[in-house]
């Protein structure tokens, strides 16, 4: 038998091997191709999709800065706007001038310098929400269409701010002196308070400012967007948006959160007085003093709260705190994202 007839017969007893072999390796090259093709696809994807969530994060972070920056502006406005209603300043030097009535003038200073204080908390906080609300409702406009939303419009919108200071600031003093007068005038002052005694305080006032039919928090956009015309249909849209939003149990619910944390901020400034003398009071003595314990009269309490408020100390600090604050930073890219 031939060579050739050696090998034909070897072909034709494992003909079906061969024909199987072959489309295995044909499959095997059609699978790869497929395979790094769609490998390919999706590492395009993958880096469309990366790209895409970086510029929408530096898009929002630049958002998150204009906006911390624009409420530390805004709070030096609304600073001056409160002092305005609250001159404690005044009261202080007609104390020195007129000793013969200092008793009801330290009454006075009294129920200013505690309003004063509650009045920048509130006010800060609605501040800072709506900002966070409006700036990340335009975010979400620019990111969608560059062109949607021209200067002009953004401060028309963006003016609100500008209304609540001017209008609605007027109305949380009234409020929450009338609140505050009732709280404190039952407490002399010669008596001695706790930290948890100025904290129970203040914690009076948010329970009775949450039941108040004026409430802050509950009529939210009724303080922010009163009376205001629309100049055009996206205007009036945004107004409509925003107000939907300052309406949400999620937005009012962030807001108490927010005033809440903010009066805790305010106690552990007052705690580090009350620790000052706590130290100075077991330096003298034999035993160590619990700070927590340490008990000071109001007329001495006056003048430190008076003082975190005057040098700017308290509002510069609550308004880096709710720069940081977890659960804002969180409705504001949430917002931001459900206009995308």
């Amino acid at each position: 038998m031939s060579t050739f007839s050696k090998i034909r017969g070897f072909f034709s007893r494992h003909k079906n091997k061969f024909i199987v072999s072959g489309a295995l390796l044909v499959g095997s090259v059609y699978l790869t191709k497929y395979a790094q093709q769609r490998l390919k696809e999706w590492q395009e994807k993958e880096t469309t999709e990366f790209i895409e969530r970086n510029r929408k994060l530096n898009h929002f972070e630049s958002i998150a800065r204009t906006s911390n920056q624009t409420i530390a502006n805004l709070s030096g406005a609304l600073y001056e706007v409160i002092s305005k209603h609250f001159n404690t300043g005044d009261i202080v030097e007609n104390i020195k001038k007129n000793p013969e009535a200092k008793v009801e003038l330290w009454n006075k200073l009294k129920i200013s310098v505690f309003s004063k204080t509650a009045t920048i908390i509130y006010s800060t906080v609605m501040l800072m929400v709506t900002l966070k609300i409006q700036l990340s409702i335009i975010g979400g406009y620019l990111y969608r269409d560059p062109n949607s939303m021209s200067i002009e419009l953004q401060e028309k919108y963006l003016s609100l701010c500008q209304k609540f200071l001017d209008n609605s600031i007027n109305k949380i003093v009234k409020l929450v002196e009338k609140e505050m007068e009732k709280l404190l005038q039952g407490i002399e002052l010669t008596k001695r308070l706790k930290l948890s005694d100025l904290e129970a305080i203040f914690w009076s006032l948010q329970t009775s400012l949450a039941s108040h039919d004026q409430s802050p928090i509950e009529n939210f956009k009724n303080y922010i967007i009163n009376d205001v015309e629309s100049t055009s249909g996206t205007h009036e849209k945004l107004l409509l948006e925003t107000a939907d939003l300052l309406e949400s149990d999620e937005v009012k619910s962030i807001t108490t959160h927010c005033v809440n944390r903010s009066f805790i901020l305010l106690g552990d400034q007052l705690a580090e007085f009350y620790n000052a003398n706590a130290s100075m009071d077991s330096s003298i003595g034999d035993g160590f003093q619990n700070p927590f314990n340490e008990a000071k009269p109001l007329a001495k309490l006056i003048p430190i709260l008076n003082g975190l408020l005057s040098k700017q100390s308290f509002p510069y600090l609550l308004v880096q705190n709710l720069s940081l604050n977890d659960k804002l930073s969180t409705l504001s890219a949430n917002i931001y994202e459900s206009y995308l």
